[in-house]
Protein backbone atom coordinates (compact mmCIF):
# COMPACT_ATOMS: atom_id res chain seq x y z
CA UNK A 1 0.00 0.00 0.00
CA UNK A 2 1.64 3.33 -1.39
CA UNK A 3 2.18 5.98 0.99
CA UNK A 4 0.96 9.74 -0.08
CA UNK A 5 2.92 12.51 0.98
CA UNK A 6 1.17 16.45 1.70
CA UNK A 7 2.19 19.64 2.05
CA UNK A 8 0.23 20.50 5.33
CA UNK A 9 -0.79 24.14 4.12
CA UNK A 10 -4.27 25.27 5.92
CA UNK A 11 -5.24 25.64 9.35
CA UNK A 12 -7.26 22.07 8.89
CA UNK A 13 -3.98 20.62 7.93
CA UNK A 14 -2.07 21.79 10.70
CA UNK A 15 -4.74 20.60 13.61
CA UNK A 16 -4.95 17.40 11.75
CA UNK A 17 -1.32 17.47 12.29
CA UNK A 18 -1.00 17.84 15.59
CA UNK A 19 -4.29 15.53 16.44
CA UNK A 20 -1.96 12.86 15.03
CA UNK A 21 0.25 12.66 17.81
CA UNK A 22 -2.48 12.17 20.50
CA UNK A 23 -3.46 9.03 18.09
CA UNK A 24 -0.15 7.81 17.87
CA UNK A 25 0.83 7.25 21.24
CA UNK A 26 -2.72 7.60 22.92
CA UNK A 27 -1.84 3.78 24.49
CA UNK A 28 1.35 5.09 26.18
CA UNK A 29 0.27 5.60 29.83
CA UNK A 30 2.92 8.13 30.54
CA UNK A 31 2.66 10.06 27.45
CA UNK A 32 1.39 13.48 27.91
CA UNK A 33 -0.64 16.00 25.51
CA UNK A 34 -0.08 19.54 25.42
CA UNK A 35 -2.51 22.17 24.70
CA UNK A 36 -3.95 22.15 21.04
CA UNK A 37 -3.85 25.81 20.53
CA UNK A 38 -0.02 25.98 22.62
CA UNK A 39 0.84 23.02 19.79
CA UNK A 40 -0.66 24.79 16.73
CA UNK A 41 0.60 28.41 18.34
CA UNK A 42 4.16 26.33 17.76
CA UNK A 43 3.88 25.48 14.16
CA UNK A 44 1.99 28.55 12.75
CA UNK A 45 4.09 31.45 11.71
CA UNK A 46 2.53 34.81 12.81
CA UNK A 47 2.56 32.78 15.86
CA UNK A 48 5.60 31.76 17.17
CA UNK A 49 8.74 34.17 16.81
CA UNK A 50 11.18 31.46 16.09
CA UNK A 51 9.83 31.84 12.21
CA UNK A 52 11.03 35.53 11.93
CA UNK A 53 14.45 34.02 11.62
CA UNK A 54 13.62 30.21 10.41
CA UNK A 55 11.61 28.59 7.80
CA UNK A 56 9.95 25.23 8.36
CA UNK A 57 8.06 22.92 5.90
CA UNK A 58 5.28 20.41 7.47
CA UNK A 59 4.93 17.21 5.74
CA UNK A 60 2.18 14.48 6.33
CA UNK A 61 2.17 11.07 5.20
CA UNK A 62 -1.19 9.12 4.23
CA UNK A 63 -2.20 5.39 3.75
CA UNK A 64 -5.33 4.58 1.94
CA UNK A 65 -7.16 8.48 2.89
CA UNK A 66 -5.75 8.39 6.33
CA UNK A 67 -2.39 9.93 8.34
CA UNK A 68 0.08 7.45 9.41
CA UNK A 69 3.29 9.76 10.06
CA UNK A 70 3.91 13.84 10.40
CA UNK A 71 7.33 15.32 10.38
CA UNK A 72 9.10 18.86 9.89
CA UNK A 73 11.90 20.51 7.93
CA UNK A 74 13.47 23.12 9.22
CA UNK A 75 16.04 25.53 8.31
CA UNK A 76 17.33 27.81 10.74
CA UNK A 77 19.27 30.77 9.94
CA UNK A 78 20.00 32.22 13.53
CA UNK A 79 21.69 28.91 13.87
CA UNK A 80 23.75 29.15 11.12
CA UNK A 81 24.81 32.47 11.46
CA UNK A 82 25.78 31.87 15.02
CA UNK A 83 27.83 28.96 13.79
CA UNK A 84 28.84 29.07 10.57
CA UNK A 85 27.39 26.30 8.67
CA UNK A 86 24.39 24.76 6.82
CA UNK A 87 22.62 22.43 8.97
CA UNK A 88 19.10 21.53 8.42
CA UNK A 89 16.81 20.35 10.79
CA UNK A 90 14.22 17.86 11.24
CA UNK A 91 11.34 17.81 13.98
CA UNK A 92 7.92 17.40 15.37
CA UNK A 93 8.05 13.73 14.08
CA UNK A 94 5.39 11.17 14.84
CA UNK A 95 5.05 8.32 12.94
CA UNK A 96 3.59 4.44 13.22
CA UNK A 97 5.66 1.59 13.55
CA UNK A 98 6.57 0.94 9.94
CA UNK A 99 9.74 1.52 8.02
CA UNK A 100 8.33 2.48 4.64
CA UNK A 101 5.86 5.08 6.63
CA UNK A 102 9.32 6.33 8.32
CA UNK A 103 11.59 6.35 5.47
CA UNK A 104 9.20 8.53 3.53
CA UNK A 105 9.04 10.87 5.72
CA UNK A 106 13.06 11.62 6.30
CA UNK A 107 12.83 11.03 2.86
CA UNK A 108 10.60 14.64 2.07
CA UNK A 109 12.39 16.39 4.73
CA UNK A 110 15.82 15.40 3.43
CA UNK A 111 14.48 16.93 0.06
CA UNK A 112 13.60 19.75 1.33
CA UNK A 113 16.39 20.33 2.97
CA UNK A 114 18.62 19.87 -0.03
CA UNK A 115 16.19 22.42 -2.05
CA UNK A 116 17.25 24.60 0.49
CA UNK A 117 21.24 24.71 -0.26
CA UNK A 118 21.61 22.80 3.09
CA UNK A 119 24.67 20.19 3.76
CA UNK A 120 23.48 18.64 7.13
CA UNK A 121 20.17 16.67 8.39
CA UNK A 122 20.18 17.32 12.38
CA UNK A 123 16.88 16.45 14.75
CA UNK A 124 14.53 16.29 16.09
CA UNK A 125 14.07 19.44 17.20
CA UNK A 126 11.17 20.56 17.54
CA UNK A 127 11.50 23.51 16.58
CA UNK A 128 14.82 24.26 17.65
CA UNK A 129 17.18 23.16 20.34
CA UNK A 130 15.67 26.08 22.77
CA UNK A 131 12.87 23.93 22.93
CA UNK A 132 12.06 20.31 23.02
CA UNK A 133 14.85 17.96 21.41
CA UNK A 134 15.57 13.87 20.85
CA UNK A 135 14.36 10.89 21.09
CA UNK A 136 13.76 9.05 24.50
CA UNK A 137 16.34 6.58 24.63
CA UNK A 138 16.47 5.90 28.23
CA UNK A 139 14.15 6.48 31.48
CA UNK A 140 10.87 5.34 30.17
CA UNK A 141 9.61 4.35 33.46
CA UNK A 142 9.54 8.03 34.02
CA UNK A 143 6.78 10.49 33.43
CA UNK A 144 7.89 13.16 30.52
CA UNK A 145 8.61 16.76 32.09
CA UNK A 146 7.07 19.82 30.31
CA UNK A 147 8.37 20.48 27.87
CA UNK A 148 10.27 17.58 26.51
CA UNK A 149 8.84 14.47 24.41
CA UNK A 150 8.03 11.03 25.57
CA UNK A 151 8.66 9.02 22.13
CA UNK A 152 8.10 4.97 21.63
CA UNK A 153 11.02 2.90 21.40
CA UNK A 154 10.81 2.12 17.71
CA UNK A 155 11.41 5.81 16.81
CA UNK A 156 15.30 5.35 17.29
CA UNK A 157 15.23 2.09 14.73
CA UNK A 158 13.25 4.49 12.60
CA UNK A 159 16.23 7.09 12.45
CA UNK A 160 18.84 4.43 12.55
CA UNK A 161 17.08 2.66 9.44
CA UNK A 162 17.47 5.71 7.62
CA UNK A 163 21.24 5.77 8.24
CA UNK A 164 20.78 8.99 10.47
CA UNK A 165 23.92 8.69 13.00
CA UNK A 166 23.92 9.79 16.71
CA UNK A 167 24.68 13.49 16.89
CA UNK A 168 24.92 13.60 21.14
CA UNK A 169 22.69 12.31 23.73
CA UNK A 170 21.32 15.08 26.45
CA UNK A 171 20.67 13.92 29.15
CA UNK A 172 18.21 14.52 32.31
CA UNK A 173 18.86 14.18 36.02
CA UNK A 174 16.33 13.42 38.96
CA UNK A 175 16.23 13.44 43.01
CA UNK A 176 13.44 11.39 44.60
CA UNK A 177 13.83 13.21 48.30
CA UNK A 178 11.18 10.12 48.70
CA UNK A 179 14.18 7.42 48.18
CA UNK A 180 16.39 8.72 50.60
CA UNK A 181 15.43 8.30 54.45
CA UNK A 182 15.33 11.15 57.15
CA UNK A 183 18.63 11.35 58.11
CA UNK A 184 20.14 10.97 54.41
CA UNK A 185 17.93 14.14 53.74
CA UNK A 186 19.60 15.66 56.96
CA UNK A 187 23.27 14.73 55.94
CA UNK A 188 22.40 16.39 52.58
CA UNK A 189 21.15 19.85 53.62
CA UNK A 190 23.84 20.42 56.27
CA UNK A 191 26.25 19.62 53.93
CA UNK A 192 24.63 21.94 51.55
CA UNK A 193 25.04 24.49 53.83
CA UNK A 194 27.99 24.09 55.05
CA UNK A 195 29.59 24.62 51.12
CA UNK A 196 27.30 27.30 51.05
CA UNK A 197 28.42 29.26 54.09
CA UNK A 198 31.95 28.83 53.03
CA UNK A 199 31.34 30.30 49.52
CA UNK A 200 29.54 33.52 50.99
CA UNK A 201 31.78 34.23 53.53
CA UNK A 202 35.05 33.99 50.95
CA UNK A 203 33.31 35.33 48.02
CA UNK A 204 30.70 37.50 48.82
CA UNK A 205 28.15 35.77 46.93
CA UNK A 206 24.57 37.46 47.49
CA UNK A 207 21.44 35.51 46.48
CA UNK A 208 18.21 37.01 45.50
CA UNK A 209 14.59 37.05 43.75
CA UNK A 210 13.64 37.66 40.55
CA UNK A 211 12.00 41.34 40.36
CA UNK A 212 8.97 40.69 39.21
CA UNK A 213 7.87 44.75 38.42
CA UNK A 214 11.31 45.07 36.42
CA UNK A 215 10.75 41.56 34.56
CA UNK A 216 11.67 43.18 31.27
CA UNK A 217 15.48 43.53 33.09
CA UNK A 218 16.00 40.73 34.76
CA UNK A 219 15.40 38.87 31.37
CA UNK A 220 17.80 40.84 29.84
CA UNK A 221 20.57 40.00 32.42
CA UNK A 222 19.25 35.56 31.89
CA UNK A 223 20.01 36.31 28.32
CA UNK A 224 23.31 38.01 29.16
CA UNK A 225 24.31 35.09 31.28
CA UNK A 226 22.77 32.42 28.74
CA UNK A 227 25.02 34.21 25.97
CA UNK A 228 27.95 34.38 27.78
CA UNK A 229 27.93 30.77 29.65
CA UNK A 230 26.49 28.67 26.87
CA UNK A 231 27.51 30.05 24.03
CA UNK A 232 29.82 27.59 23.28
CA UNK A 233 27.55 24.78 24.20
CA UNK A 234 26.73 22.48 20.94
CA UNK A 235 23.73 23.29 19.12
CA UNK A 236 23.13 26.57 21.35
CA UNK A 237 21.44 29.72 19.31
CA UNK A 238 21.14 33.42 20.70
CA UNK A 239 17.60 33.77 21.66
CA UNK A 240 15.86 36.47 19.87
CA UNK A 241 14.02 39.64 21.29
CA UNK A 242 11.02 38.44 20.41
CA UNK A 243 11.79 34.75 21.71
CA UNK A 244 12.48 36.59 24.79
CA UNK A 245 9.29 38.92 25.07
CA UNK A 246 7.46 35.60 24.37
CA UNK A 247 9.46 33.66 27.52
CA UNK A 248 8.12 36.96 29.87
CA UNK A 249 4.31 36.29 28.76
CA UNK A 250 4.79 32.43 30.11
CA UNK A 251 6.93 33.30 32.82
CA UNK A 252 4.64 35.85 33.86
CA UNK A 253 1.58 33.14 34.22
CA UNK A 254 3.88 30.08 35.65
CA UNK A 255 6.60 31.18 37.39
CA UNK A 256 7.11 30.60 40.86
CA UNK A 257 8.98 34.17 42.14
CA UNK A 258 11.01 32.28 44.75
CA UNK A 259 12.47 29.71 42.89
CA UNK A 260 13.77 32.21 39.82
CA UNK A 261 17.00 33.08 41.63
CA UNK A 262 19.99 35.27 40.32
CA UNK A 263 23.41 34.99 42.23
CA UNK A 264 25.91 38.47 42.85
CA UNK A 265 29.10 38.88 43.34
CA UNK A 266 29.83 42.14 44.07
CA UNK A 267 26.43 43.68 43.40
CA UNK A 268 26.67 42.00 39.50
CA UNK A 269 24.40 39.32 38.15
CA UNK A 270 27.26 35.96 37.69
CA UNK A 271 24.41 33.11 37.60
CA UNK A 272 20.56 32.39 37.20
CA UNK A 273 18.53 29.65 38.42
CA UNK A 274 14.75 29.39 37.18
CA UNK A 275 13.05 25.96 38.69
CA UNK A 276 9.56 25.84 37.86
CA UNK A 277 6.55 23.51 38.99
CA UNK A 278 5.90 20.69 36.50
CA UNK A 279 2.94 21.56 34.69
CA UNK A 280 2.54 18.33 32.86
CA UNK A 281 1.20 16.51 36.51
CA UNK A 282 -1.64 19.03 35.59
CA UNK A 283 -2.06 18.60 31.77
CA UNK A 284 -2.42 14.83 32.38
CA UNK A 285 -5.26 15.16 34.42
CA UNK A 286 -6.43 18.11 31.69
CA UNK A 287 -6.11 15.17 29.32
CA UNK A 288 -4.64 18.33 27.31
CA UNK A 289 -8.39 20.33 27.34
CA UNK A 290 -9.03 23.74 28.73
CA UNK A 291 -12.65 22.60 27.83
CA UNK A 292 -15.14 21.85 29.38
CA UNK A 293 -13.49 21.08 32.24
CA UNK A 294 -10.04 21.30 31.91
CA UNK A 295 -9.44 24.44 33.11
CA UNK A 296 -11.38 24.09 36.41
CA UNK A 297 -9.01 21.05 36.46
CA UNK A 298 -5.93 23.26 36.19
CA UNK A 299 -6.81 25.88 38.89
CA UNK A 300 -7.89 23.18 41.51
CA UNK A 301 -4.51 21.06 40.85
CA UNK A 302 -1.63 23.52 40.02
CA UNK A 303 -0.79 24.24 43.40
CA UNK A 304 -0.48 20.62 44.09
CA UNK A 305 2.43 19.72 42.12
CA UNK A 306 5.01 17.63 43.24
CA UNK A 307 7.58 17.80 40.95
CA UNK A 308 9.62 20.58 40.38
CA UNK A 309 12.30 21.18 37.29
CA UNK A 310 15.28 23.20 36.87
CA UNK A 311 14.86 24.71 33.79
CA UNK A 312 17.66 27.03 33.45
CA UNK A 313 20.96 27.37 35.14
CA UNK A 314 23.70 29.88 33.26
CA UNK A 315 27.06 30.88 35.20
CA UNK A 316 29.79 32.86 34.54
CA UNK A 317 33.74 31.72 34.61
CA UNK A 318 33.79 34.01 37.44
CA UNK A 319 30.47 32.24 39.11
CA UNK A 320 32.05 28.57 38.38
CA UNK A 321 34.95 29.64 40.01
CA UNK A 322 34.00 30.67 43.28
CA UNK A 323 31.29 27.56 43.78
CA UNK A 324 28.41 30.45 43.19
CA UNK A 325 25.92 27.67 42.14
CA UNK A 326 25.63 25.93 46.25
CA UNK A 327 24.28 29.27 47.59
CA UNK A 328 21.77 29.42 44.81
CA UNK A 329 20.89 25.15 45.26
CA UNK A 330 20.98 26.14 49.38
CA UNK A 331 18.07 28.08 48.62
CA UNK A 332 15.91 25.79 46.28
CA UNK A 333 16.25 22.76 48.68
CA UNK A 334 15.17 24.95 51.68
CA UNK A 335 12.26 25.68 49.45
CA UNK A 336 11.95 22.39 48.16
CA UNK A 337 11.54 20.79 51.86
CA UNK A 338 9.90 23.33 53.27
CA UNK A 339 6.93 23.00 50.82
CA UNK A 340 6.97 18.96 50.51
CA UNK A 341 8.55 18.47 47.21
CA UNK A 342 8.95 14.83 46.24
CA UNK A 343 11.48 15.00 43.73
CA UNK A 344 13.01 17.31 41.10
CA UNK A 345 14.83 16.98 37.67
CA UNK A 346 16.66 19.35 35.55
CA UNK A 347 16.48 20.54 31.94
CA UNK A 348 18.27 19.07 29.18
CA UNK A 349 21.87 19.12 30.15
CA UNK A 350 24.58 17.71 26.98
CA UNK A 351 26.37 14.51 27.97
CA UNK A 352 29.36 16.55 26.79
CA UNK A 353 28.94 18.97 29.50
CA UNK A 354 31.34 17.60 32.18
CA UNK A 355 31.15 20.79 34.27
CA UNK A 356 27.67 21.20 34.74
CA UNK A 357 27.37 17.38 34.99
CA UNK A 358 29.89 17.02 37.70
CA UNK A 359 27.90 19.97 39.88
CA UNK A 360 24.64 18.24 39.91
CA UNK A 361 25.97 14.53 40.18
CA UNK A 362 27.94 16.40 43.35
CA UNK A 363 24.53 16.87 45.20
CA UNK A 364 23.37 13.23 44.88
CA UNK A 365 21.12 12.99 41.45
CA UNK A 366 21.30 10.47 38.60
CA UNK A 367 20.54 10.43 34.99
CA UNK A 368 16.94 9.54 34.77
CA UNK A 369 16.46 10.05 31.07
CA UNK A 370 18.49 10.52 27.88
CA UNK A 371 17.77 11.55 24.58
CA UNK A 372 18.94 10.97 21.29
CA UNK A 373 19.84 13.61 18.10
CA UNK A 374 20.73 12.52 15.04
CA UNK A 375 22.31 13.38 11.85
CA UNK A 376 23.20 12.97 8.49
CA UNK A 377 25.29 14.41 5.90
CA UNK A 378 23.70 15.99 2.98
CA UNK A 379 26.57 15.51 0.30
Amino acid sequence: MSIEIQLVETNQQRREFVRLARRINSDQSLWVPNLERECLAEITPGKNPFYEHAEAQLFLAYRQGQAVGRIAAIENRRHNEHWQDKVGFFGHYEAIDDLEVSKSLFSVAEQWLRDHGLDNMRGPTNPSMNASVGFLSEGYEYSPTIPMPYTPPYYLRHAEAYGLKSAIEVLVYGFKFEEHSQSEKDRTWQRVQRLSQRVQQRAKVQVRTVRMDRLDEELDIVRSLCNVSLSDNWGFVPMSSSELRAARDELKNFVDPRMFLFAEIEGQPQAVFIGCPDYNEVLKKMDGRLFPTGWWTYLRHRRRIQKHVIYVYAATTKAYAVGAGVVLYEKFFGECLSRGITHLETGYVLDSNTKMRNSIENFGAEVWKRYQLYEKPLP
